[in-house]
């Protein structure tokens, strides 16, 4: 199936997605066979349009707005998932917090009603991540 590579991002994605439905096994066979052929380091001079080629089959030759958004879809997470490194502004609002080291993204924060709440904005100094759904620092309440 290499010869998918020959012709359009978008046929190969679509033929890429018919094989999983039908037979999860020979779709995954099938990624392994073009990861093999985009991904091999002595060819790498041949294929320079190789991460085009990846992310089309990845997303179905999406817009990543559209890709974006068909992922965000399927997560039913109550967890937020964002993680941050240095220099990040976080909140931290200790009305909702159960632990003193719970912290919230700006968007989860600005999603809940923390009105008259005793909270402070804050830069990180090493990194972390969003706590927004996880009730074992956080009460239901602020999520």
């Amino acid at each position: 199936m290499a010869y998918l590579l020959n012709g359009s991002k978008l046929v190969a994605s679509s033929k890429l997605l018919s094989v999983f439905e039908r037979d999860p096994n020979k779709g995954e066979e099938l990624v392994h066979e073009l990861c093999d052929q985009l991904l091999d380091p002595t060819r790498f001079e041949e294929r320079s349009d190789r991460i085009q080629w990846l992310k089309a089959l990845i997303s179905e030759d999406e817009t990543f707005e559209k890709f974006s958004t068909k992922v965000q879809n399927m997560d039913s997470s109550p967890f937020c998932g964002c993680v941050w490194t240095a220099n990040f502004v976080a909140y931290r609002c200790r009305t909702c917090a159960a632990s003193p080291c719970m912290s919230l993204c700006a968007a989860c924060f600005e999603r809940g009603n923390h009105e008259g709440h005793d909270y402070n904005i804050f830069r990180s100094e090493a990194g972390g991540a969003c706590d927004c759904g996880d009730p074992s620092v956080m009460k239901q309440s602020g999520f």
